[in-house]
């Protein structure tokens, strides 16, 4: 059968009149971009061709609810972006529930109303996107949810001056230890793991080119590997000698060049804490 007859098959078995079908079949061809394809037969179409006709075939019926099992895989990049904006504008226009599987976190956060992030068949945590963009329940949710993913630095939480300091445990460049000072708005609630192993996660917008003076126990020299220039912003890949790759995600009118070493401000109230294990549950401290 034709693209159209394949979109319309399951209507013209339930002896929908013609002008709906018409109406509907158009609707949704227009919607995922394959007009064009309606009088081509499946051997006639690309493997993503035909993901977007199985896709159509879907929406036609107006089902009571969708259950989408990664349709967008097979696109290229550029249409994978305008087919989910029209897949989410359809969402809102039929108010149906549906039920999408991905592994592209984007595509959650971007879709989701709600999202269920899932590892080896456990629900590791469930709801809104920025919810669990902003509280991670643990490391594994907190690495998968964000792009570039969240940097991870294993170290111990020990007693500093009267107040609590996260060591990472190496010393940059000119030999002074990485340390990061706790608030003192959260020092209270990380009180208990004082002298523990934890792990501080560290997305990477919250590593930021200093524009004043050093501060220590905030402000850390990282020696810089590679710059990659994104438009209006430029991935930093850097490290300490114990942890050699993270990445900082700052302006593109940043002067850090590749083979140097720069100074980056960490925001020790966002940063995350987690107990040690790729489950470890995250630290709640005041945020």
């Amino acid at each position: 059968m034709t693209v159209y007859k394949n979109m319309a098959f399951a209507l013209t078995l339930r002896k929908v009149p013609k002008p709906e079908i018409e109406r509907r079949v158009r609707e949704a061809a227009r919607t995922l971009g394959i007009e064009e394809l309606l009088d081509r037969k499946p051997k006639a179409l690309s493997g993503g061709q035909r993901q977007r006709v199985a896709v159509g075939r879907a929406i036609v019926r107006e089902p009571k609810a969708f259950l989408f099992d990664e349709p967008l895989s097979n696109l290229d990049a550029k249409l994978r972006v305008t087919t989910r904006a029209e897949l989410k504008a359809l969402h809102q226009r039929l108010k149906t529930t549906t039920i999408y599987v991905t592994h592209d976190q984007e595509e959650a956060m971007t879709l989701g109303d709600r999202i269920v992030v899932m590892s080896k068949g456990l629900i590791q945590q469930s709801g809104p996107p920025l919810e669990v963009y902003r509280r991670p329940a643990n490391r594994f949710v907190a690495g998968f949810v964000g792009t570039p993913p969240m940097n991870f630095l294993d170290g111990r939480l020990e007693s500093t001056g009267g107040g609590l300091s996260f060591i990472e445990g190496s010393s940059d460049p000119h030999g002074t230890p990485y340390t990061l000072s706790i608030p003192a708005s959260r020092s209270a609630a990380f009180a208990p793991f004082t002298g523990k192993n934890i792990v501080l996660g560290l997305r990477p917008q919250m590593l930021r080119e200093l524009s004043g003076e050093p501060v220590h126990g905030r402000d850390w020299l990282l020696p810089v590997r590679v710059v990659e220039p994104l438009g209006d912003s430029m991935d930093v890949s850097c490290g300490t000698p114990k942890h050699p790759h993270l990445v900082a995600r700052i302006s593109a009118n940043a002067t850090i060049t590749a083979g140097s070493a720069a100074v980056f401000t960490l925001d020790a109230d966002a940063v995350h804490f987690f107990e040690p294990g790729e489950f470890g549950l995250a630290l709640r401290g005041g945020t």
